[in-house]
């Protein structure tokens, strides 16, 4: 029997396009993330529920999302900018973004995005599989590496969220 390779035969997970802050940097060796920052991790661990109370969702939402902003400003200042990609496709088993930079095929690289569906910072440990020349950098096609699963599920989540979102914005479009 042959065996199936094709791109479609070897995606497991549902995948969205979006538009959400990655910032990336390349890992050597055992190296851990310079870019962990204690602030970031206050409260990694705390997960809202916006079911229990919207509004207060809504504008602890609003509020950290200005804190990322200041932040990601005072950093950049302090030499911890790190590029940003914004336009990506995300699935639960990987990421792609326009990058500015290249990376070899099994590089390692260490993400930081932001979904906004959860008020925290999630890191991802992240093998490239391809990059390419792309309008505007090269498009960098990673698989996560060493994910656990309440991470994937907060992403998986977070996909089918994007797309009953997609869904209903079409069905409100005229014809």
């Amino acid at each position: 029997m042959e065996e199936n390779t094709s791109t479609e035969a070897r995606r497991e997970y549902v995948r969205t396009n979006d538009l959400i802050p990655v910032y990336y940097e390349v890992l050597r060796g055992d190296e851990e993330s310079r870019s962990i920052l204690d602030w970031e991790l206050l409260f990694d661990d705390i997960e809202p529920k916006p079911e229990e109370n919207p509004k207060l969702y809504e504008l602890l939402f609003d509020i950290n999302q200005k804190l990322n902003i200041l932040l990601n400003e005072i950093s950049e200042k302090n030499g911890f900018n790190l590029p940003v990609a914004r336009e990506v496709n995300i699935s639960g088993g990987g990421l792609r973004f326009i990058a500015k930079d290249r990376f070899e095929a099994g590089a390692r690289l260490m993400l930081k995005t932001f979904l906004p569906t959860y008020a925290h910072v999630i890191r991802l440990t992240c093998e490239v599989v391809r990059c390419e020349p792309a309008v505007g950098g090269y498009e960098v096609a990673v698989m996560y590496a060493g994910l656990d699963e309440t991470t994937r599920d907060k992403i998986i989540k977070y996909i089918f969220a994007r797309q009953r979102k997609l869904l209903r914005t079409e069905k409100g479009k005229p014809e």
